[in-house]
């Protein structure tokens, strides 16, 4: 399935284009909204906060040489930032291909006074700033009590199809603004809209109803754990709100991702209270409907439309497609029989595979 595994390629090579190049600022969606309220200011604090928030969300590329402290958050103290030297980040790649907010949770985070920070963001554009001007802004960040404003809600029906539009996203940026379903209409949502009682969004969303992150929210029927409800893949504008994410599953009861992608064999690996866990995840669905959004884990339609699955079954549609299309597997049309080399079909096979090798088995996996 050629469509499958574009995907996959476009989203490593994604990743391994901005490893190399490592130019970017990251920062926590608190440290913007920070900046944020002092923009509202005006004069040299407003325009000190707009140049740092430019280099952020612009995500401005420099050279890797000049990048020595990387992915900023608050930290209780008024005056310090939270940091990770950029140099600890080299060898963990892979960990955050599979974690991307691991930079700023991992060890080894240090703390720095906000001035210096002003002078290292700005010395990157080029701009200086006069001993005054940057005392000044200090003085603003420090006396700023601004809360974040930016709440979960979990919502339904419509308005799934509502958040899933790109007008909503607060940017353009991350796995939320290049999501592949930001453009489309609401009838390729349907069977959200219509399964109000089986599936919501989970939202990310600040005071203007713009979201900085989404996750689907699904009432399963079979589960690998007693939670009926499971996260699923999360798409955020910034790295560092997944956690907030996962965090939140966890305050509700929910398992979810292990990893957050959208690769097969990461489709039967969850976390539920902490724990490591691996199964079917299964639920019914009501209604039938012509056109379908693009599903990262419950992307196995049975054959009479009726349920959907992580795991494949024989004659299941693969709901794949960035066209609103359900798919059969070219090799096997959704069957996933054993051949002679005692191997699956390659596009429907990744699941049932990860859970024999862990030592789960399912009907499908079984030795003949």
């Amino acid at each position: 399935m050629i469509t499958k595994y574009n995907g996959f390629l476009l989203e490593r090579l994604k990743f391994e284009i901005f490893s190399i190049l490592e130019g970017h600022i990251y920062a926590t969606t608190d440290f913007i909204m920070k900046l944020k309220s002092l923009n509202k200011i005006g004069g040299k604090v407003g325009q000190i906060s707009e140049q740092i928030l430019d280099v952020i969300e612009s995500q401005q590329w420099f050279s890797d040489s000049k990048i020595k402290q990387n992915y900023f958050d608050l930290v209780d103290s008024e005056d310090m930032i939270g940091f990770i030297n950029q140099s600890k980040l080299k060898n963990i790649e892979d960990d955050v291909y599979d974690n991307p907010e691991l930079p700023f949770t991992m060890s080894g985070r240090g703390e720095i006074k906000i001035g210096k920070i002003v002078n290292y963001i700005c010395s990157l554009r080029g701009i200086s700033i006069t001993d005054s001007e940057r005392e000044e802004f200090v003085n603003a960040w420090k006396s700023s009590t601004e809360v974040s404003t930016i709440q979960f809600k979990l919502v339904s029906g419509e308005d799934i199809a509502k958040y899933y539009d790109g007008d909503k996203y607060y940017s353009g940026i991350g796995t939320l603004g290049s999501s592949c379903m930001r453009d489309e209409g609401k009838k390729i949502f349907k069977i959200y809209t219509e399964n109000a009682d089986k599936v919501k969004l989970l939202i990310y969303v600040d005071v203007d109803d713009k979201i900085h992150g989404r996750a689907l929210v699904w009432k399963v029927k079979k589960s690998p754990c007693e939670s009926k409800y499971f996260m699923d893949r999360v798409y955020t504008n910034r790295d560092s709100d997944i956690n907030r994410f996962k965090q939140f599953a966890d305050t509700e009861g929910w398992f979810y991702k292990k990893n957050i992608s959208s690769q097969d064999n990461d489709s039967v690996r969850f976390v539920y209270k902490g724990q490591e866990i691996a199964g079917e995840v299964k639920l019914k669905l009501n209604g039938d409907f012509g056109n379908f959004p693009y599903l990262d884990t419950m992307c196995f339609l049975s054959k009479d439309k009726d349920s959907l699955s992580n795991l494949s079954d024989k004659k299941c549609y693969y709901l794949h497609s960035l066209y609103g299309d359900r798919e059969r597997c070219e090799d096997c049309y959704g069957g996933i029989t054993l051949d002679n080399y005692g191997t699956l079909c390659s596009n429907c096979s990744s699941g049932h595979q990860t859970l024999k090798k862990m030592g789960i088995e399912t009907k499908w996996n079984k030795k003949s």
